[in-house]
């Protein structure tokens, strides 16, 4: 009868559990998923310099620069001042926020009442301002700079936090649901692991396509901009930015 009532136990404790939490998820990742991959018409010697405030952001930098092997770029990170053996410098830097929400005090007022945080979760922001600077390493003329913003949209709940919904009915849910409007610091590693290799190749491809002709003459650079602009690869936006850098460049 012991063994009975200590299963019973441990599997309503498991059930609360379960029933708190709520698996990390980003919900608009598949904006920054490349749907195709546009290679370098010419191989490219990319010389790296990242500008990062941490250990994480010189990782995602680190990631760029290996995701470009696809786009037919070689990358280092050894860039001295002669620049002899690259063609190109690419100053990257990464900048990360996150925030909470106010919509996680609804989720707990009134919402622990429909166990709201296990199916929907706490909502939280990431943010990551991506600058690129890309240089032409022999005479160190600008060829383009780019800013990437990403701003994605997370939902998670674990035990941590919902545990206060259910230690004191009714009182616990309006405290606990104004603490849970401050952003969760144990959801950055866990979404930096799903969010960063789609994020680097993302970044990769946009260098790729900016560098795509870079080294053609401008007669074929022409050719490959509007055939960019035929395969819907790039807007007419940026079709008329990129044909006057050419123009500019002539």
């Amino acid at each position: 009868m012991k063994r009975l009532s200590f299963a019973l136990t441990l599997i309503v404790l498991s059930a609360i559990i379960t029933g708190c939490t709520h698996p990390m998820t980003v919900t608009n990742l598949n904006n920054y998923h490349n749907k195709t991959i546009v290679a370098l018409d010419e191989r490219l010697r990319i010389g790296i310099r990242a500008n990062a405030a941490d250990l994480n952001g010189h990782r995602f930098i680190h990631a760029v620069g290996r995701d470009l092997l696809k786009y037919n770029a070689q990358c280092t990170t050894a860039v001295d001042n002669t620049n002899e053996f690259i063609d190109v410098i690419a100053n990257i830097s990464v900048v990360s926020k996150q925030r909470g929400s106010g919509w996680n005090f609804w989720a707990d007022f009134p919402g622990f009442l429909i166990w709201f945080p296990s199916w929907h979760g706490y909502n939280y922001d990431l943010m990551y301002d991506i600058d690129v600077t890309l240089n032409d390493a022999k005479t160190g003329k600008l060829i383009n700079s780019m800013f990437i913003p990403v701003r994605l949209d997370v939902k998670h709940a674990d035990i941590s936090r919902t545990w206060v919904m259910w230690s004191v009915p009714v009182i616990s849910p309006f405290f606990g649901g104004l603490h849970n409007m401050t952003y969760d610091e144990t959801v950055t590693p866990l979404a930096e692991q799903e969010v960063s290799p789609v994020l680097a190749d993302y970044v990769a491809q946009e260098i790729a396509l900016t560098l795509h002709y870079y080294k053609s003459l401008p007669r074929d650079r022409f050719e490959k901009l509007q055939q960019l602009l035929d395969d819907k690869l790039i807007s007419k936006e940026e079709y008329e930015m990129k044909r006057k850098a050419i123009v500019d460049d002539i």
